[in-house]
């Protein structure tokens, strides 16, 4: 979406945005891009290392009360 984005101010606002600019932009919003999905990639399996964890408990929970009823 973000390249649909830089593309229309590319063609139609020669006016608003420098070619130096509109570089920089796309820079930063590709390094934003970078930077995030290193996030995700780090952040991820831990999350849904804990997320498996609680998950394990609440259902052996469950199913021992309903072997104890």
């Amino acid at each position: 979406m973000h390249g649909l984005v830089v593309a229309a101010f590319a063609e139609g606002a020669t006016g608003y945005l420098s070619a130096d600019t509109l570089s920089a932009f796309t820079e930063a919003f590709q390094s934003i891009n970078v930077d995030v999905n290193a996030m995700v990639k780090v952040a991820l399996p831990i999350g849904l290392g804990i997320m498996g964890l609680f998950l394990a408990i609440r259902l052996g929970i469950r199913f021992f009360r309903s072997i104890a009823s």
